[in-house]
């Protein structure tokens, strides 16, 4: 009974996260029909959930990642396959079991527009309300402030970005991109603070800051296609420390 049955998450393919969760809610990429949709499930309702439940839609594709916002937990970002990035929030009454035979589906508040090809990845500032960072296949990260609905700064890379992850104080951000560099970024400016080489197989690789130190692990692989592990320190990251690891 501790578990979540009957969830229909969707099989569109994309190096993310199909569930986010905060302490309130999950949030889920859904299959839906008529464009695309996630769910948002209260951590409460366990068990079986309903066949027909209310949906969180406006995407015109299918929504490929979602970030919960670390200073309101009912509020959510979503980046879609139609390179629109919206932000919604839960209303204050919000339960999957309902008597009424069709579920009030939820519409966004926000409507984000800038890239021109599908969003892979949003994810809120840490530290500075309000804040949000989104990446597309259009090879760019931009940084919108939520109360103008405008991008602040756009971040551009050589090619399609495969992860990001902010510092602890929201000041820098990390990025691995598909052209093998991994880009340290002072969100002041819009070129980067440091571009080094990263893990140099073809397959994608991950950034991940190392919570409120100067560090930051980075997987990926190596041309032999063997797993790879490295830290690096960002005051001085021309290589990994100690090089990499084989996992």
């Amino acid at each position: 009974e501790q578990c979540y049955d009957n969830l229909r998450i969707s099989k569109n393919a994309w190096d993310t996260n199909l569930i986010k969760a905060n302490p309130k809610y999950l949030s889920v990429n859904w299959e839906a029909s008529g464009g695309g949709a996630f769910a948002v499930i209260p951590v409460d309702e366990r068990g079986k959930l309903p066949d027909v439940m209310p949906l969180f839609r406006g995407h015109t594709a299918a929504v490929l990642d979602t970030d919960w916002n670390p200073f309101d937990d009912s509020i959510i970002a979503s980046g879609s396959d139609d390179g629109k990035v919206f932000v919604w929030k839960v209303p204050e009454d919000f339960g999957l079991h309902t008597d009424a035979d069709e579920p009030t589906d939820v519409s966004p508040v926000h409507k984000l527009s800038g890239h021109t090809r599908k969003v892979g990845h949003v994810l809120f500032n840490p530290s500075a309300a309000n804040v949000l960072a989104s990446s597309s296949g259009d090879y760019t990260i931009k940084l919108w402030d939520l109360a103008s609905n405008d991008p602040r700064l756009t971040l551009k890379h050589n090619d399609i970005v495969q992860s990001l992850s902010w510092s602890a104080d929201g000041g820098m951000l990390v990025t691995t991109c598909r052209d093998k560099k991994i880009r340290f970024w002072d969100v002041r400016q819009e070129r980067p603070a440091h571009e080094v080489q990263g893990h140099p197989g073809a397959k994608n690789s991950r950034a991940v800051w190392m919570g409120e130190h100067d560090r930051v692990a980075t997987t990926g692989f190596s041309r032999m296609s063997d797993r790879q592990l490295g830290l690096w320190d960002v005051r001085n990251p021309k290589e990994p420390i100690g090089g990499f690891s084989i996992l």
